[in-house]
């Protein structure tokens, strides 16, 4: 038996519009993306499990301790130049506001912490276009947010071993690494100079924060590397503290410390903690 093709009633196609034009990818809809963040030693990926040799300028083996950072204003980039902040998910753990927390240790192996749970991602909502080609995000915390009291900040600001002090603020990297000659080769990124107090405030000579900007990235196919390699490139992690000239293996983000320009460089900062541009090398698109 021959079956007859008839129209589709014209009813039936003005209510499915609606839903056509909303899968079609052209921002009439919102979406959920996942932003993924993947650490790697060149292209190894980064584990507490393993050590990784010919690091830096004296070629060092290190192993990893402890990897947390906070991103926020995550933003994805259309091809014509338009930007869409994420909406971020509010999980009352990672994210809160704009800001997220990334963590990237496990707790096993060299990175004996206690926290095994790990965060590689930044989810959000933002419209549903299928020409996103950028990716842009902020390292650090609003300077408004960046002197509360770790204690009892909630999440994800209340996590352990991310704040300073009300003066100094949080540590929007926390990156510690074992070389060949010294037990822990710190490299905490946070504003620097801080002065005032709660009652009337503070203020920061320097709040040591970048914007990354990445070309080249689709939210469903791409990550954003964070390459330790590269990161510590310019670095000597078998240096001698003097207590002279320097006074801790690595950078506390002070900006006499020898040892951080090189790092700065890295994360988009000039060596006196202004913003530049942040070279494709410790963080870009794979």
């Amino acid at each position: 038996m021959k079956l007859l093709k008839r129209p589709l009633p014209a009813l039936f196609l003005l209510s499915a519009l609606p839903f056509l034009q909303a899968c079609g990818g052209d921002g009439s809809a919102e979406k959920k993306f996942s932003v993924r963040f993947s650490p790697q030693v060149g292209t190894q990926p980064l584990s507490c499990a393993a050590s990784y040799p010919n690091i830096g300028k004296t070629g060092t083996t290190i192993e990893l301790l402890e990897f947390k950072m906070y991103v926020r204003d995550v933003t994805l980039v259309r091809a014509n130049g338009e930007k869409h902040a994420l909406k971020l998910d509010q999980d009352g753990t990672w994210q809160r506001d704009a800001i997220a927390l990334l963590d990237f240790e496990d707790g096993t192996g060299t990175c004996d912490t206690g926290s095994p749970e790990t965060r590689l991602e930044v989810v959000g909502r933002a419209p549903d276009f299928n020409d996103y080609t950028g990716l842009e995000f902020k390292v650090g915390l609003p300077e408004e947010q960046n002197h509360l009291d770790g204690a009892t900040a909630p999440a994800p600001l209340n996590a352990p071993g991310m704040w300073w002090s009300w003066k100094g603020g949080y540590k929007f990297v926390r990156l510690e690494v074992r070389s060949t000659k010294n037990a822990t080769w710190f490299f905490h990124l946070g504003a620097s100079g801080c002065t005032g107090s709660t009652a009337e405030g503070y203020t920061c000579a320097s709040t040591n924060q970048s914007t990354v900007a990445l070309s080249g990235f689709d939210p469903e196919a791409n990550q954003v590397v964070l390459d330790l390699a590269a990161l510590y490139a310019g670095s000597d992690l078998d240096h001698s503290v003097d207590f002279k000239t320097d006074n801790i293996a690595g950078c506390m983000s002070s900006i006499s410390d020898p040892e951080c320009a090189a790092l700065f460089s890295q994360v988009g900062l000039a060596a006196d903690g202004s913003p530049r541009d942040v070279p494709a090398s410790f963080i870009r698109v794979r």
